[in-house]
């Protein structure tokens, strides 16, 4: 359990200068989304509107833009995000949106602010397209242009929110006695982009094939004035320059900036440099991400993950030794039978004490791999259902049979968690929400199977 800032949104709002004004509705933390966006709409009065999100939110978007219309028809309505980068030519929807921004939303809001405020035509570049645009066709299975340097450098907006709706989850050390299981969390970006290429992941095709780093003071000096205890590095893969890292864990040691870090790592590069990470445990690094994916050597290598069975093993070990608590994300195919899903079980087994999360296999949204199995898709929008919990490609169990074996997984993870297994202590309060939490997503996995549009089975 995890609910991050809308930093995306942050960093676009901290584009707009003064004598401009904006304000952020996040509508994953309010318990009438509709309502209090319609609110927000009347009160405020927004000469623009922009979304964001991923590509199973385009649904929503849709119909916020359609209330957007309504309410405020002479403001200018951008959709921007995921969605729109990966696959323009599914967003073409002129009487809804305005403008689609692919890639770099900062710079992008800059562009259109001073378009407005000039009386110029609304901009037409190689990342903001008017969706009238007679060039709006040519961009099917085009990546968006690599991000500016004004996208990496602007601070987020962090007043704009209410930082207390956001927490990760704390699982102590052992036999430790921790005061909520849900501290509040601030987001940090050092980074964008990623030079791995797993055939699963769409970063590389966003970022236009780019990696661009934040400069270590920046980044120092964000994480220096923030309140929250606990930072999440909401990089695309933190520690890709090993030595930069060593840097930024040096100055925040040496500057006494005492917090916690929960940061995705490569197993590989753990295995490779061990010391880089016993660091960054006396900097305040607390929980490591990794995509292990799978334990099996022809798994790996059809993900293209360049990594072993061995090297995830190994860094399990390292962290363990190290004290780090770890998310474990594994991967499951849709061509899965009973015997792939108890082989899975047994990773389980093997790597707890540890986080876990499983998603399935489905080739991103407005890659080649995406354009290549658009025949065999199970439902009519497979974008909507793509959410790494979804399958969009056909199972070889049947869908009912598959999603009972996916939730098995999910409470054996669940059963395993290192507060549980550490035995820390932890409000009964908590416990309660964890559990419940937990109930409901178990629930809904065992009936995913009929929630789709359409059934093919």
């Amino acid at each position: 359990m995890i609910r991050l800032e809308p930093y995306a949104q942050e960093l676009i709002a901290g584009a707009v200068q003064a004598p401009h004004d904006v304000q952020i509705c996040d509508l994953a933390v309010a318990k009438k989304p509709e309502q209090a966006f319609r609110k927000k709409l009347m009160d405020y009065q927004p000469d623009v509107v922009g979304f964001g999100g991923f590509s199973s939110q385009f649904r929503v978007n849709k119909g916020l833009a359609k209330i957007a219309r309504e309410l405020v028809p002479k403001a200018v309505i951008c959709l921007g995000g995921i969605h729109p980068s990966s696959m323009p030519t599914d967003c073409k929807y002129p009487e809804l949106f305005d403008l689609l921004v692919r890639g770099d939303g900062v710079s992008a809001m800059k562009e259109i602010l001073q378009a407005l405020e000039s009386g110029r035509a609304l901009p037409e570049t190689d990342w903001i397209i008017p969706t009238a645009s007679p060039k709006f066709d040519e961009l099917a299975g085009k990546p968006p242009p690599a991000i500016h340097s004004d996208g990496i450098t602007t601070r987020p907006r962090r007043d704009l929110v209410n930082m207390s709706d956001y927490f990760c989850i704390c699982y102590g050390e052992a036999g430790q006695r921790v005061k909520t299981l849900f501290p509040e969390i601030a987001c940090v970006r050092t980074s964008v982009g990623c030079p791995s290429r797993c055939s699963f992941c769409v970063v590389h095709f966003l970022a236009n094939g780019k990696y661009l780093q934040r400069e270590v003071e920046a980044v120092v000096e964000e994480i220096a004035s923030l309140k929250q205890d606990y930072v999440y590095f909401v990089d695309d893969e933190t520690f890709i320059n090993t030595k930069r890292m060593q840097m930024i864990a040096e100055m925040l040691i040496g500057r006494g900036i005492k917090k916690k870090y929960i940061s995705w790592a490569r197993s590989d590069t753990i295995c490779s440099h061990p010391e880089l990470f016993e660091l960054w445990k006396k900097a305040g690094l607390e929980f490591v991400y990794i995509g292990f994916e799978s334990l099996k050597k022809e798994n790996l290598s059809a993900y293209n993950k360049n990594a072993t069975p061995e090297q995830n093993r190994k860094a399990r070990e390292i962290l363990r030794g190290l004290g780090l608590n770890i998310h474990a994300a594994l991967m499951v195919n849709p061509d899965f039978d009973k015997e792939d899903f108890l082989t899975v079980q047994q990773a389980v087994k093997e790597i707890a004490p540890a986080e876990f999360a499983f998603t399935v296999l489905s080739p991103p949204p407005g890659t080649k791999s995406f354009m290549e199995a658009r025949d065999t898709f199970i439902c009519e929008d497979p974008c909507y259902y793509y959410d790494c919990i979804h399958t969009i490609l056909p199972t070889r169990l049947p869908l009912k049979t598959f999603y009972r074996y996916f939730a098995i997984l999910y409470a054996m993870g669940a059963a395993r968690i290192p507060a549980r297994v550490n035995k820390v202590k932890i409000p009964l309060r908590d416990q309660a929400r964890f559990v419940m939490a937990g109930v409901k997503f178990g629930w809904q996995l065992m009936t995913m199977h009929r929630r789709y549009d359409r059934k093919y089975w």
